[in-house]
């Protein structure tokens, strides 16, 4: 009987695999039946399996895949994170680079910090404190290229919108890393906590940025060498496949070792610059890629809709959720136009851009669990760490919903994107 499945044996783990995959497919298939992009469908998917929806009718609902299972495969996001990462560092081609300038910098800095302020202004404006606004304006910066990507392959659009979204979707992570060092360093302060000199807190995401640039460039090295050294097709996407999953092994050590954080994302995505840039075989390990993440993407994205419990909602955490949304929305598309503003760009990039920036995933989702130790439970605020990832976790779900919605719409409308049956 399939009504919870628990990650107890091998039998559960497989079985739960499976519905994992056919819910998506069959999700994915209604989707096109009502002309939305497969992602939406994926989420709206696991949402309806997992014990998010049915509890508030059933208290006692567990859920077809259980909440426990669904912890125990949070492994699948940091991979197909992975793999989506190191997919967008290969757009950057160093000619490619040169064509678009220093445009796509600025405009990710301008979309990420736009993005922070708006939603620490707005929930200052309802009435929250200072340290719980920066919070979450900290987390609002960053954006998820998973479902960005996925749009744009379904649809596949080309254009200059479809490359500059490449680039700022990459860059996002670097400057939403900043910006929610430099929030942190004030929160640690507004709250009191006695911590490490303000310098070094402001500090560390940069050299965290730096550290996974140099690990991403080696990392990028090896794969260059082994796919050189390696022939045939099979061991050359073996060898994409064991060097990701060491950079993913080596951020797990890292951060579970040291006060230190290193982005598996970050590895990957300047690993996929290097590689792009210095192997000859990009052209046939690169399809490859693409034809092995399929499945991995439909369970990361059913896992995420499975992964909401409504129950755990309170009105104060429905109502910062419509302050959050509203106002990093406002924050991306107003940063993403001023950006373009002070850059040359084609005018639909400038109207159109910020619809593909509004997703927010697995960094935003990593981000939050930061939060709990930042603003802890036991230190006796009235809003803690715990509130934070609560309205994350339904802000993912919402953003990466509606999200590929509205890039659709733009990507169509820029007529960059091509329309699937």
């Amino acid at each position: 009987m399939i009504s919870n499945i628990l990650p107890h044996n091998d039998y559960n783990l497989v079985l739960g695999l499976a519905v994992l995959l056919l819910t998506g497919l069959a999700f994915g298939k209604l989707s096109k039946k009502l002309h939305i992009p497969n992602v939406t469908g994926y989420l709206l998917g696991g949402f309806l399996i997992g014990p998010g929806f049915f509890s508030l009718f059933f208290p006692n609902y567990t859920g077809v895949v259980s909440t426990e299972y669904v912890e125990s495969l949070k492994i699948i996001a940091d991979i197909e994170l992975a793999f989506i990462a190191f997919t967008v560092g290969t757009e950057f081609r160093f000619e490619y680079l040169k064509r678009l300038g220093p445009a796509p910098v600025v405009i990710a800095i301008f979309e990420s910090l736009f993005a922070v302020i708006f939603i620490t202004l707005g929930l200052l404006l309802f009435g929250f404190p200072l340290y719980i606004a920066l919070a979450f304006g900290a987390v609002g910066g960053a954006t998820a290229p998973a479902a960005t990507v996925m749009v744009i392959r379904q649809y596949k659009a080309k254009g200059p919108l479809t490359e500059m979204i490449y680039s700022v979707v990459a860059l996002d992570d670097a400057s939403g890393l900043i910006f929610f060092g430099l929030a942190t360093a004030i929160i640690h302060v507004l709250i009191g906590q006695d911590v490490q000199p303000l310098w070094l807190v402001i500090l560390l995401p940069i050299l965290e940025i730096l550290g996974a640039l140099v690990s991403g460039l080696l990392f990028g090295a090896m794969l260059v060498t082994l796919t050189n050294w390696f022939t045939g097709r099979g061991n050359r996407i073996s060898i994409v496949i064991a060097v990701l999953f060491l950079m993913i092994a080596l951020s797990r050590f890292i951060t579970g070792t040291y006060a230190f954080e290193l982005s598996s994302l970050l590895m990957a995505m300047f690993a996929g610059a290097y590689f792009t840039n210095r192997s000859k075989h990009v052209e046939t390990i690169m399809p490859l890629v693409e034809r092995i993440t399929p499945p991995l993407i439909i369970l990361f994205f059913v896992l995420s809709g499975a992964d909401i419990q409504l129950e755990a909602f309170s009105a104060t955490a429905v109502l910062i959720l419509i302050i959050y949304l509203v106002f990093r929305v406002a924050g991306k598309l107003a940063g993403t136009y001023f950006g373009s503003q002070t850059v040359k760009v084609d005018p639909k990039v400038k109207k159109y851009l910020g619809f593909g920036l509004l997703p927010q995933g697995g960094i935003a989702l990593g981000l939050s669990i930061l939060m709990l130790d930042i603003l802890p439970a036991d230190i006796g605020l009235t809003y803690n760490g715990q509130l934070l990832r609560v309205v994350i976790i339904a802000a993912v779900f919402v953003s990466e919903f509606f999200g590929p919605i509205l890039l659709k719409i733009a990507l169509l409308k820029s007529k960059e994107a091509t329309v699937t049956k």
